[in-house]
This record gives structure tokens, C-alpha cells and sequence, in this order.
């Protein structure tokens, strides 16, 4: 189920807690600051406009009582925080209260946003996404270019906190659509804008869509860097798209060196080796030569017995 509302933080003023409300929309996010005190006016005012007792509103809101002896102010916080996510994403899903005038004044909304079954479902607003991203850039004119624009911006957006605690294949999946939708619709904007819209929009409109565009921009060379790469890079891997540019240069030096010091071992081992052939060289050299004395003592030894025998022929 999709989550709409999340509180990942909070900030204290004047000794009170305010919860970071973040609202995300198809076409934008939003976020609002609420203290405890207006979570509970907000389900006192929707009671009263259902004529029920607070006692019997379906959805709870955290306890207001703390044993701040027995408890972590930090855990208490986090907890609240959940617990008050929890309820205002009910609250949106109930068709009776989702559109009221209060929730609506509570949560920022737009004037004419209306909360529908559609929004709740991911695969609806993703395929409704990527569809407007694919248009054809004939396709893009006056009448859908600020649309066009508007999901872009929200698309970025939304990979955008996705990426930050995404796993590498949900990285991989980023890194396809910033190729294969945002860069090119981009593009596909920029060329629209500059080609037959900058003779039918007045000069100011004409900057301020250049202003947007530069924003989304911006908002894409992040997503870019969030997503640990550059555009147009080489081919990511498994390895390698968990890691920064930073992380990847100190990984490729490190690389290089462990590969400097296997040639140094490498080098050292082969002049061992030489050394070592060397002295059997020697050995067999000094082997030799004393073979050959050897040879030459059986010689005069042979010639001695030799000798001795032809005397003793001339005895007899």
C-alpha cells in the first residue's frame, strides 16, 4: 500500500515539538509543520462535523500521556512520529472525511486537489508517468508543456527520496529511468520550448518557463549524483553502483596500487629465480670442471697400467 504522508522529522520552538508533515502528490510535494494540540483540534472539528463523539472516531491518535520518568524523549518522538503518520494516512483513505474542508486546511492542500482510490495505487501513477514522459516531442505543445514539466518534476522528486536508501538494484532502476524518461524528456522540453513555443509565448512566460527548466535541471544533476554516477558513464555494475565518484576513483587507486605491488612481488620472485639459476649455473660449471680432472687422472692412470704391463711382457 502506498504511503502518502510520511513525518521523517520534527523541530522544537519555544519549548514545543513540531512534526515535518510531507505530503507527496502526483504533481507535487509539499510539507507542513503541526503541533500535537492541532492533531487533536483537527479530530475534534471532524467528530463535530459528523455529529460523533471524539471517543468514537476510528482512528486513534498516540497517547497524549507520557511517563517521561520511564521513557527516551527521542524514542517517544519517534514513536509519535509513526503513530501520527499512520493516522493521517488513514484519514486520507476514508472516503467520508478524505476531502473534507478541515483535513484539507490541515494538510496545505491544493484548492482544487480531491484525494481518489487512484492515488493510493503506485503501478496507476507510475505507468500514467511514464507514458506522459514518452511522449514524442511533436506530441509536446502549448496546451500539455506545463504538464509535461509538472511530472517530470514530480518523477525526479520521488526517485530522488528513493534513492537515498535504495539497494543496488532499485539503483540500477533509477540509473534506467533517468536514461531512458527524465534526461530525454528533458531534452525533449528544452527543444520545445526554444523551437516553436519561443514565437507564441509572451517574453516573460518565455523566461520563466527557461527559470523552470533550469530548476528541473538542478533537480536532475542531483538525482544524477544521488544515484552515485554521471551521466553517460560507463556501464554500472553490481560493484561499482553503490559507489560515489569519489568512492570509485579511491577504489580504482586502490586497484592500481594492490596491482603495483603484486608486479613488485612478481619482479622479486623472478630475480630470485635468476639468482638461484645462476649459482646452479655455477655449481654445474665448477661440476665440470672437476669431471674433466677427473677424466684426466683415469687417463694417466690408464696409461700408467698400461705401462707397467708392457714392461712386464719384456720381463717374461
Amino acid at each position: 500500500m502506498s504511503e502518502i504522508i510520511s513525518i521523517p522529522t520534527t523541530s522544537t520552538h519555544g519549548g514545543a515539538t513540531y512534526y515535518h508533515v510531507a505530503i507527496k502528490l502526483p504533481l507535487r510535494s509539499l510539507t507542513v509543520q503541526r503541533r500535537y494540540s492541532e492533531f487533536e483540534d483537527l479530530v475534534n472539528g471532524l467528530c463535530d462535523n459528523l455529529g460523533i463523539n471524539v471517543k468514537d472516531f476510528p482512528y486513534e491518535l498516540p497517547s497524549k500521556r507520557i511517563n517521561w520518568f520511564k521513557s527516551n524523549t527521542q524514542n517517544i518522538i519517534s514513536e509519535r512520529k509513526a503513530e501520527l503518520s499512520r493516522f493521517l494516512n488513514q484519514a486520507i483513505r476514508d472516503s467520508t472525511i478524505q476531502n473534507s474542508a478541515l483535513l484539507h486546511k490541515f494538510l496545505s492542500l491544493p484548492v482544487n486537489f480531491r484525494f481518489n482510490s487512484n492515488l493510493f495505487n503506485n503501478n496507476v501513477n507510475e505507468s500514467t508517468h511514464s507514458s506522459v514522459l514518452s511522449l514524442d516531442e511533436g506530441s509536446i505543445d502549448e496546451s500539455n508543456w506545463l504538464e509535461v514539466l509538472r511530472v517530470l518534476r514530480f518523477s525526479i522528486q520521488d526517485s530522488d527520496v528513493s534513492a537515498n536508501n535504495a539497494k543496488i538494484g532499485d539503483k540500477i532502476q533509477i540509473r534506467d529511468k533517468i536514461n531512458k524518461l527524465f534526461q530525454p524528456c528533458f531534452v525533449k522540453l528544452l527543444s520545445t520550448l526554444n523551437g516553436k513555443l519561443k514565437k507564441e509565448l509572451p517574453t516573460d512566460e518565455f523566461s520563466r518557463r527557461q527559470a523552470l527548466l533550469k530548476e528541473i535541471q538542478a533537480n536532475l544533476q542531483h538525482l544524477v549524483s544521488t544515484s552515485r554516477r554521471v551521466l553517460g558513464g560507463p556501464k554500472e555494475t553490481k560493484d561499482t553502483v553503490g559507489l560515489s565518484n569519489q568512492d570509485l576513483l579511491q577504489q580504482q587507486v586502490q586497484i592500481h596500487r594492490q596491482q603495483d605491488q603484486e608486479v613488485e612481488q612478481l619482479r622479486m620472485i623472478i630475480s630470485r629465480q635468476r639468482q638461484i639459476g645462476e649459482m646452479i649455473n655455477a655449481e654445474v660449471e665448477e661440476q665440470n670442471a672437476m669431471l674433466d680432472q677427473f677424466n684426466e687422472e683415469v687417463e694417466r692412470a690408464s696409461d700408467k697400467v698400461q705401462s707397467a704391463r708392457n714392461r712386464a711382457r719384456n720381463i717374461l
